[in-house]
């Protein structure tokens, strides 16, 4: 199995460095708008075919290198593929802030703190430090494949694409996890009889914190308030991105402490919040909630740690006995948060319950595929 992870490189160019990073940028972007109409107008959709029209034109055009070259006609010819199978194939693509693609040992390299980079005025050497969170994927086996150049409010960056081969995971699972995931408990898990609950009460805080002040600056309407508005959606869905890492890593964590070999079931969560009913005061909170980025967090961080994760269907997982499988919505009492089976009599909080039935599933899908 491969693991495909992206790192972000800081750049510290001097300004004529920088100067030349932002020409590059533009002569790639006036580039792909070039192609794109060519491949758009001559009905054009594989690579090869348009790299032999258009590749002498935009080297001498735009001054782009001959692997820059090649790159935006890949570029293009999968941006109509993609518009193709999404049913739009009879509209234009346009690129209006496109990064250019660099490839490894061609159009950038990275020795010592430097970053080797090919620009329209010819390759530069630019000061560069991979940051702290990155730094482990500069060892162990992980290969270096294409990067974006970047330019932010911080400065310029590469986002470097690494990838590593690890062996698949085990089939003969010694643990299965459950974790069911929710408003009060952001996430219970649990194996057998073990559980780990993480509330949701200081993050629930935190975000109507963010609520309250953009009512307050949408009142406003001022130039000001809107510029402080966008760096609130940023500060936020930082905060979001940094809670759903933390989580991640506990599951795992977590599911490593169980067995050698675990399994980790998560909830298939799409479209969840479209058929549940809620407070209208509770709306921001419930629609905005990011069950498939820690989703795809969780699943990540066991990819990498060898962990293997299944997703099932999380129809009335809540309201079924994880102790004799009876199903009926009277089992959960939703206001005292408790699980009580009305045939047997097993009781206990219902997101535990909730989890201890997710893992049943995630065995009961191992067991249908493996019978398959």
């Amino acid at each position: 199995m491969e693991l495909t992870r992206t790192i972000r490189v800081r750049l510290e160019p001097t300004p004529e460095q920088a100067f030349a990073l932002a020409r590059t940028v533009e002569a790639n972007r006036q580039a792909l708008d070039y192609v794109s109409r060519v491949a758009f107008e001559r009905r054009i959709r594989n690579a090869i075919a348009l790299q032999r029209i258009v590749y002498r034109t935009i080297r001498n055009l735009y001054g782009l290198r001959a692997q820059m070259a090649c790159t935006v006609c890949r570029t293009v010819a999968a941006a109509y593929k993609g518009m193709k199978s999404n049913g739009n194939a009879d509209t234009l693509a346009k690129f209006k802030h496109a990064k250019p693609v660099f490839q490894w040992n061609k159009d950038y390299v990275l020795r010592n703190d430097v970053a080797h980079i090919t620009t329209l005025d010819g390759r530069l050497r630019i000061p560069c430090r991979v940051e702290p969170p990155y730094s482990r994927y500069l060892q162990d086996g992980w290969t270096f494949g294409a990067a974006e150049l970047v330019q932010t409010r911080r400065g310029w960056f590469l986002r470097v694409s690494v990838s590593k081969t690890v062996p698949d995971p085990a089939d003969d699972f010694d643990a299965v996890i459950g974790v069911d995931q929710g408003m009060r408990f952001l996430v219970t898990a649990s194996c057998g009889n073990q559980a780990m609950f993480i509330r949701g009460g200081r993050v629930k805080q935190t975000r109507l914190h963010y609520v309250r002040l953009r009512a307050s600056l949408q009142r406003k309407g001022t130039r000001s308030a809107k510029r402080r508005l966008k760096a609130i959606g940023r500060r936020e869905s930082r905060f979001m991105a940094d809670v759903n890492h933390q989580i991640a890593k506990a599951v795992v964590r977590f599911a490593q402490a169980q067995g050698q070999r675990p399994l980790i079931v998560l909830e298939d969560l799409t479209g969840s919040n479209l058929s549940v009913r809620f407070r209208m005061k509770d709306q921001y909170w419930r629609m905005s909630w990011a069950f498939r980025q820690l989703a795809e967090f969780i699943r990540y961080k066991a990819e990498e740690a060898g962990i293997a994760v299944v997703m099932v269907d999380p129809t009335n997982t809540s309201e079924t006995c994880p102790k004799c499988g009876h199903c009926e919505p009277a089992n959960r009492n939703r206001k005292r948060h408790l699980f009580r089976c009305m045939k047997c009599g097993f009781q206990c909080n219902d997101d535990l319950a909730a989890s201890r039935v997710i893992a049943q599933k995630g065995l009961e899908c191992l067991r249908q595929s493996q019978g398959a």
